[in-house]
């Protein structure tokens, strides 16, 4: 279903290093959350590695409310590109060390949650918060994590 999906991924932030297998990573993720929704339309996916400092440049407005989010979801108006997502390497590095999950663990989430944002899901109320957070499961379950509790 997802084949038609094209991630391109850039990193403008310099002040971590990407480790190796991350971008494939990332591709995995975002394949695996559009498959889960069954959502098969020709699109692409822009994947931004970012910092906290970057990361709220995208999304100021926000930026006051929330200390530092690990992913913003940018939808897209572009035919063919479902939106953008800016994914603060910063704060999944520290995530994962609150939580003591693997960078790859926080990447992962990051990604999906992204994504399912992209895809119109958000918390809202409590009902759609748990909503989202058992298809989280489920998606990082797929990809061979166990899912996130207590975020």
């Amino acid at each position: 279903m997802a084949s038609n999906l094209k991630v391109i991924i850039t990193n403008p932030q310099t002040i971590f290093k990407i480790p190796s297998g991350t971008r494939m990573l990332v591709r995995r993720s975002c394949h695996a959350a559009l498959e889960y929704e069954h959502y098969d339309n020709r699109t692409d996916i822009h994947v931004v590695f970012a910092d906290n400092e970057i990361l709220h440049s995208y999304d100021s407005k926000r930026a006051g409310e929330l200390e530092a989010p690990e992913v913003i979801a940018i939808p897209s108006e572009e035919e063919g590109c479902l939106g953008t997502l800016i994914l603060s390497v910063e704060r999944v590095t520290e995530l994962t060390k609150v939580y003591n999950r693997p960078f790859e663990m926080g990447i992962v989430y990051a990604t999906v949650h992204g994504v399912l944002n992209l895809l119109g899901e958000v918390y809202s109320d409590q009902a759609s918060k748990a909503s989202q957070m058992s298809k989280e499961a489920k998606i990082l379950t797929l990809l061979g994590y166990s899912p996130i509790v207590g975020l």
